[in-house]
C-alpha cells in the first residue's frame, strides 16, 4: 500500500507572523519596554560623557565662537537671522538657534554645555529609535538591540563629540519624530496625524537638508512593516516630495553662493559614480571593523591626498553592493527586512554620498549616523529569526549582543579622544593623510588663534607646499606674515591670492593692510573699499575701512563703514572707538560719550577709549568722571588729551 506523504509547509518566521504573535511583543509588556528605554538612554549619554571634557574644534568657530549673529544668544534678533540667511555655505535655522540658545545657557567660556547638548541630544534620539522601531515593528528586543547599535557604534561618534555637527542630532530627532508621527497615522489616517508628520519634517530639513530623503524612507516603511504599500500611500507622499523639492533648491543655491558646490568640470561624472560606489561599500567596512585608527574625521579626495581609488577596486566593490542587492531582492518574501534595511541605507546617503560634489571629502562617517540604521535592522533581524525558535541560539545571541555593544562603546569611548582640542584632532589627521593640505592648514589656523604665530607660519608653508594654487592658503599665509610685522614678504602671497582669485574680498583686505602698514593709506582705502564691496559682510573691512578714513579726515565715509562694521559686530569694540572719534572730531560730545562708555565696558584695556572718554566728559562739564578717564587712560600707557583731539 502506497504511503500518502503530506507536503511540508515551511516553517513560518517570526516577521511573517502577524506583529501580535511575535514572542517579543507578547514577553515584552510595558514595564519592560519602559526599562530597556530607560537603560538605553542612560547607556547612549554615558558613553559620551568624555566628550564633555573636549573644547570647540572643527568649525565649531565659523559655526558658534566667531558667528555674530549668534553671540548674544538666543533672541528675536539671531532667530531672524537664523530664518533668512545662510551662513557657512548652510541654511539650517534650527541648528543656528539650538547654537545660540547654548550660548544663552553657557555662554561661550564652557564648551562643554555645548558639548552637554549634544549628548543629551543623542541619548534622545536612541531613546526614540527604539520607540519607533517597537512601535513599528512590535518587535522589543531586537528594536533594543538596534537602538544600542546606535547608541554606542564609534562611527557616531563624529556626530555627537564636535559641536558644529549639532546639524545631524536635530536632523535625526525630528527625523525618527516624523517615522513616529507617521506610524499613528498609518495605524489611524486623519488630517491631523498628517500635519504631525509635516511639521517634524519640516523641523528636519530646517536642521539639517539631509532629511530630504525621508518621502521615500516613509514609502519603505510602507511595505515593510507596515504592510500598507499602494498607490494611495506613495500619494500621500505628494507635499513631502514638494518640500523636498523646496529644500533641495534653497540647498543648493545657499552653498553654490558659498562655493561649497565643485562643478561637473571639476569633477567628472565617472569619478562620480565610482566615488560613490567607494563609500557605499567602506561605510559598510568602517561599520563591521570600526578599529581605532581607522575612523577619521577627515577623509580627503585623492587629488587633495585621499586614498586612490583604482577602477580594481571600484569593480570589487561594485560586485559586492551588487550582491548585497541581489541577496535582498531575493529574499524580499522571506526575509523583507534585509531589503528595507538595505534601501533605506543606500537611500539615505544619496544626497552626501558624493555624486553632487560638496566640500573636498571623499567620505565622511558623520553622514552615517541615521542611514546605518537600516543596516542595523537588517543584520539584528536577521539574526532574531535565526534564533526566533531555537531557546539555547537565544541565549547565545544575547550574550553575543552584549559583548558586541559593550566592545562598541570600549571604542567609541576611546575614539572620543581624538576631539579633545584642535592640537589633537588635526594632528590626527595629518597622521593619517599627511599629503593633504587641510589639517596643516586648519592646524595652523588654530596656532594663529592662539597667538602662535611662528607655528602658523610653519604650518602655512606646509598647506601651501602641498596645494600652492589655493587662493585661501595664500592669503592665510600673508595674513599670518602680517601679523608677524613682516608686511613685505605677506604683500607677494596676497598677490597671488589675488591673481587665482580676484573677487574675493579678504585677499583685497590683506592688500589693504599691507598698504597702511607701508604708509601708503590713498592704495589702503581702494584696496579696504574692494573688499567691503565684495563681501559686503566682512566685518573687519568695513572697521578698518573706516579707521583710515578717519586718519584722512573723511568723515561721512568713515561714518558709513564704522557703522556698518557695529551693525555686524555690535561687539566690535575698535570701531566703536573710532566712531566715538569721529563723534568728537564734529563736536558731538554726548553721542561721542555714548559710543566710548560702551566701548570701554567692552573691552576696558583700550586705552585710547578712555582717553576720548575723558575729552567727552570734560567737555560735557563732569569733571570728576573725565579725570577718571584720564588716570586710567595713563595707567594704559597714554598720556592726557590736548584740547582738540586727532586720532
Amino acid at each position: 500500500m502506497a504511503t500518502r506523504h503530506r507536503k511540508r509547509r515551511p516553517r513560518a518566521s517570526a516577521q511573517d507572523r502577524p506583529p501580535e504573535a511575535a514572542p517579543e511583543a507578547v514577553a515584552g509588556g510595558r514595564r519592560t519596554a519602559v526599562a530597556v528605554a530607560a537603560v538605553l538612554a542612560v547607556v547612549a549619554g554615558l558613553a559620551y560623557v568624555p566628550s564633555l571634557a573636549g573644547g570647540f574644534v572643527w568649525d565649531d568657530t565659523a559655526y558658534v565662537v566667531a558667528n555674530p549673529h549668534i553671540r548674544d544668544g538666543l533672541t528675536q534678533e539671531s532667530a531672524a537671522w537664523a530664518l533668512t540667511n545662510g551662513h557657512s555655505s548652510n541654511w539650517h535655522p534650527l541648528t543656528w538657534m539650538s547654537h545660540a540658545a547654548d550660548i544663552s545657557l553657557y555662554s561661550l567660556d564652557r564648551p562643554w554645555g555645548h558639548h552637554l547638548t549634544n549628548l543629551l541630544l543623542h541619548a534622545a534620539n536612541t531613546l526614540l529609535l527604539f520607540i519607533v522601531l517597537r512601535r513599528l515593528t512590535r518587535r522589543l528586543w531586537p528594536s533594543a538591540v538596534v537602538a544600542g547599535l546606535f547608541a554606542l557604534h564609534p562611527l557616531h561618534v563624529e556626530s555627537v563629540a564636535w559641536v558644529a555637527e549639532r546639524k545631524d542630532l536635530l536632523c535625526a530627532l525630528f527625523m525618527f519624530l516624523a517615522v513616529w508621527a507617521y506610524a499613528a497615522y498609518a495605524s489611524r489616517p486623519t488630517v491631523r496625524r498628517y500635519l504631525l508628520v509635516v511639521a517634524a519634517f519640516a523641523a528636519a530639513l530646517m536642521s539639517k537638508p539631509m532629511a530630504v530623503t525621508l518621502p521615500v524612507v516613509l514609502v519603505v516603511l510602507d511595505w515593510w512593516p507596515l504592510g500598507r504599500l499602494s498607490r494611495r500611500s506613495v500619494l500621500e507622499k505628494v507635499p513631502l516630495v514638494v518640500m523636498t523639492a523646496a529644500s533641495c533648491v534653497v540647498t543648493v543655491v545657499v552653498q553654490h553662493a558659498g562655493g561649497a558646490v565643485r562643478g561637473i568640470s571639476a569633477l567628472g561624472i565617472g569619478e562620480r559614480l565610482a566615488h560613490a560606489v567607494y563609500a557605499y561599500a567602506m561605510y559598510l567596512v568602517r561599520a563591521a571593523w570600526p578599529w581605532p585608527g581607522t575612523l577619521v574625521p577627515f577623509h580627503p579626495l585623492p587629488q587633495y591626498g585621499g586614498p586612490a581609488v583604482g577602477r580594481w577596486q571600484v569593480a570589487v566593490l561594485g560586485l559586492l553592493l551588487a550582491a548585497i542587492t541581489a541577496l535582498a531582492v531575493l529574499q524580499r518574501r522571506r526575509r523583507p527586512y534585509l531589503l528595507a534595511g538595505w534601501l533605506i541605507y543606500v537611500v539615505m546617503l544619496v544626497p552626501v554620498i558624493g555624486l553632487v560634489q560638496v566640500g573636498r571629502q571623499l567620505m565622511a562617517e558623520r553622514y552615517t549616523y541615521v542611514p546605518l540604521v537600516g543596516v542595523f535592522v537588517a543584520v539584528v533581524f536577521l539574526v532574531a529569526d535565526a534564533v526566533a525558535d531555537r531557546h539555547r541560539l537565544r541565549r547565545t545571541a544575547a550574550a553575543v549582543a552584549v559583548v558586541v555593544l559593550a566592545a562598541l562603546g570600549t571604542l567609541a569611548w576611546h575614539q572620543q579622544r581624538v576631539w579633545a582640542d584642535p592640537v589633537t584632532f588635526w594632528s590626527y589627521i595629518t597622521e593619517a593623510y599627511p599629503e593633504t593640505s587641510v589639517p596643516h592648514s586648519n592646524l595652523a589656523r588654530f596656532y594663529s588663534l592662539q597667538g602662535d604665530l611662528p607655528r602658523a607660519t610653519a604650518g602655512y608653508r606646509k598647506a601651501l607646499a602641498l596645494e600652492s594654487d589655493n587662493h585661501i592658503l595664500n592669503c592665510n599665509l600673508g595674513t599670518a606674515l602680517l601679523r608677524e610685522d613682516r608686511p613685505d614678504e605677506a604683500l607677494p602671497y596676497f598677490l597671488r591670492a589675488r591673481e587665482l582669485e580676484s573677487r574675493w574680498g579678504r585677499t583685497h583686505y590683506g592688500i589693504g593692510r599691507v598698504m597702511i602698514k607701508k604708509g601708503r593709506k590713498q592704495e589702503a582705502v581702494r584696496h579696504l573699499a574692494r573688499a567691503a564691496e565684495l563681501n559686503p559682510n566682512l566685518v573687519q573691512a568695513h572697521a578698518q575701512l573706516g579707521a583710515v578714513l578717519l586718519d584722512l579726515r573723511q568723515l561721512d565715509r568713515a561714518v558709513v563703514h564704522l557703522a556698518r562694521a557695529l551693525e555686524l559686530d555690535p561687539n566690535h569694540a575698535q570701531a566703536r572707538v573710532n566712531l566715538g572719534a569721529v563723534m568728537l572730531v564734529r563736536g558731538h560730545w554726548s553721542a561721542a560719550a555714548e559710543h566710548l562708555r560702551v566701548a570701554v565696558r567692552q573691552d576696558p584695556n583700550l586705552g585710547l577709549a578712555w582717553k576720548y572718554l575723558g575729552i567727552a566728559l570734560r567737555e560735557l562739564g563732569q569733571m570728576d568722571e573725565a579725570e577718571r578717564c584720564f588716570v586710567r587712560a595713563e595707567q594704559l600707557g597714554l598720556s592726557r588729551a590736548p584740547d582738540r583731539p586727532a586720532p
